[in-house]
Order: C-alpha cells, then sequence, then structure tokens
C-alpha cells in the first residue's frame, strides 16, 4: 500500500462550503488539469483519462459533513489498481479551513516509484485550484 498526500492548504472559506463543493463531482470540472481528457461525471460518479494513461472511475462512497469525503474506484469502470482518495478538512473558524487530500494506492513498489510524483503534482494541482475557486465563489 503506498500514500500519497497533497501539501496542506488554509482557505478563507467555511469547512461547509468546501465540503458541499467537493460533495459533487460535477464541481470537480473547475479543478482538472490540461492532462485529464473525456470527463465526465454526475453528482456521486465519475470518468475520465489521464493522457498517456488509462481511464479512471470514481465515487464517493463515504462522507461525514464537514470533515472529510473518501472517493474509491468505480467498480464499474476497469481501474490499474484499487485506490481510495480522501478530502479532509478542519475548521479553523466560520470562514477558515485547512484542507489536504492523500491517496491510497493498492500497488506494488516499483510502480509505486513510478506514480508517486505525477499524482503529488496532481493533487497539489486540484487543492490550489480548490483554493481558488473557494475564494473566488468560483
Amino acid at each position: 500500500m503506498a500514500k500519497v498526500e497533497s501539501k496542506e492548504v488554509e482557505i478563507n472559506s467555511s469547512a461547509e462550503k468546501i465540503f458541499n463543493f467537493l460533495s459533487d463531482f460535477t464541481n470537480f470540472s473547475l479543478l482538472i488539469p490540461d492532462k485529464v481528457e473525456n470527463w465526465k461525471a454526475t453528482k456521486e460518479k465519475c470518468s475520465f483519462k489521464v493522457t498517456g494513461l488509462t481511464d479512471f472511475g470514481m465515487e464517493i462512497s463515504n462522507k461525514t459533513p464537514f470533515t472529510s469525503i473518501v472517493i474509491v474506484n468505480d467498480k464499474d469502470i476497469s481501474s490499474p489498481f484499487p485506490f481510495t482518495f480522501n478530502w479532509e478538512f478542519d475548521s479553523i473558524n466560520d470562514s477558515k479551513t485547512k484542507v489536504r487530500s492523500f491517496f491510497n494506492l493498492d500497488i506494488n513498489p516499483m510502480m509505486s516509484m513510478m506514480v508517486k510524483k505525477p499524482l503529488q503534482n496532481f493533487m497539489d494541482v486540484l487543492i490550489d485550484k480548490l483554493k481558488e475557486k473557494m475564494e473566488n465563489n468560483y
């Protein structure tokens, strides 16, 4: 099992607003980087292709209001490996929240070395864009 963590950021927005935004995959279209193709989303599921890689599918499996969201690979879409993608929120006050995300990947050590850096960059782009969108009301 490999774990890849994003940087932690403080966002000038409430945990509730951030949680509600990330609880709907249709909002992720505002966050995804250019290397993502064929983006399709419903509120609970999404699918996409990363340029040069394979198709991925994700679905929300668990939500704890204003604290965390757990996303897993969509069983209907063949994924190269099982994973969980977690968002965690720590409310500082009514208008400021610490946010971080992390992936737990069920992959061998060789694959881990290959995917950690690109995945780290991907998550940092997501979290930077999330901060920008939340602080500018999308």
